[in-house]
């Protein structure tokens, strides 16, 4: 993934070193999730200050409520996540398989939500797949700006 997943002339947030970690590793986590042909649901992590990291997945519901729920989740776990050692959070990055449309044409992709505090707003990602459940011919491609979203801290 570049230095930065989202750059426009409106805006100069910069993603740090550290959101840029965490959104990568989320990222492989879900492209090798479908490339067993495992279906992983709605998967967020959050990071404090000290880079202390809380994983969850949601797969209990349909998508929209699983994400709901994850977004949910950070807005209220904002001042740390005391039972996994996870102070105030400072990042966060939600990601789902599900699909944009391109040229008239839905495509399967994997979409990432992300913000750090200090950021004026947060931001998202897609990356095409294809080939879910095919393992060694499962394929993608590098990570694409998808637009600004409202910050969940």
């Amino acid at each position: 993934m570049s230095e930065e997943i989202y750059n426009n002339e409106a805006s100069q947030d910069e993603v740090s070193a550290e959101l840029d970690a965490m959104v990568c590793d989320l990222i492989d986590d879900m492209l090798n999730g479908l490339a067993d042909g495992e279906d992983l649901g709605v998967v967020l992590i959050a990071e404090d200050a000290n880079g202390n990291r809380y994983q969850a997945c949601f797969t209990e519901d349909g998508p929209e409520a699983c994400l709901e729920g994850a977004q949910h989740f950070i807005e209220a776990s904002a001042a740390g996540i005391q039972s996994d050692h996870v102070g105030p959070l400072d990042r966060y990055a939600i990601a789902y398989a599900g699909g944009v449309e391109l040229d008239c044409e839905f495509q399967d992709a994997v979409i990432v939500s992300f913000y750090q505090r200090g950021m004026s707003m947060g931001y998202s990602a897609y990356v095409l797949y294809e080939g879910a459940g095919m393992g060694e011919d499962f394929r993608w491609c590098d990570p694409e700006p998808a637009g600004e979203e409202p910050a969940l801290l």
